[in-house]
């Protein structure tokens, strides 16, 4: 029963940062729950499958929805419902919100991003010293400091193609997030994101819907890496120090 309602948690909360998302990328107030349409940006509300402003019919959100609420679920299985349990469930909020404005827009804005990645990196840092795990802390510290200085080379090197200036900025809190809980994790993090951004750009050329120059959101690709790392440590299949 307590799966149950914890993944009715991450579902709705899935609902809130797909709103944030797509409000994110305009200037008005952030007001989730209400439903916001992504293509007309007009308020659908959630209890509509189809907006009645523009016809467009729901879709990802529902993909998103689930799919955060299994996340929702490894989190509790690894964390409990302690303060970690918590402070990731922000940083899954704040890294599907910033999906959202990729796919959009291919951009990760900052106006989300900033104020939540400090928020969160605060947020965990009194988690962390208040339960004692201060080293865990400065290997999360470290992550972050690694992950944006290898995003910043890609950066220049490719002189803002691939990665844009919204991932570098989105890099330090996924390497907080992932370090802190091991090396390992980060290292798969990237590793992962590697894979499902060469996938997706392989995929876009072999069935000819872009070319070599084609801007692709990559994003995406780092949340799915971070993510699908924590995960797989969170469940035991990536070792973890003693």
């Amino acid at each position: 029963m307590t799966e149950a309602l914890v993944a009715v948690l991450g579902f709705a909360l899935a609902l809130a940062a797909h709103d944030l998302g797509v409000q994110g990328l305009g200037a008005e107030s952030l007001k989730p729950f209400i439903g916001s349409c992504p293509k007309c940006r007009g308020t659908r509300g959630w209890h509509r499958p189809v907006c009645p402003h523009c016809g467009r019919r729901i879709g990802r959100e529902v993909v998103l929805a689930l799919v955060m609420a299994v996340m929702t679920v490894i989190l509790h299985q690894g964390f409990g419902f302690g303060p970690l349990f918590f402070a990731y469930l922000g940083f899954l909020v704040l890294t599907l919100a910033l999906t959202v404005t990729d796919l959009e827009e291919f951009r990760i804005v900052d106006r989300l991003n900033l104020p939540g990645s400090l928020i969160l990196a605060v947020a965990l840092a009194v988690v962390a010293l208040v339960a004692g795990d201060g080293a865990d802390l400065v290997r999360g510290l470290l992550g972050a400091v690694a992950y944006f200085a290898g995003t910043t080379v890609m950066f220049v090197i490719g002189g803002g193609r691939g990665f844009g200036a919204g991932d570098v900025k989105l890099a330090p809190v996924l390497g907080l997030y992932a370090a802190f809980i091991s090396w390992g994790t980060l290292g798969w993090a990237v590793f992962i994101t590697a894979v499902v951004g060469g996938v997706v750009g392989a995929a876009i050329l072999i069935f000819g819907r872009g070319g070599k120059d084609t801007e692709l959101p990559y994003g995406p690709p780092m949340v799915i890496g971070a993510w699908t790392a924590i995960a797989l440590a969170l469940v035991g299949a990536i070792p973890l120090p003693a």
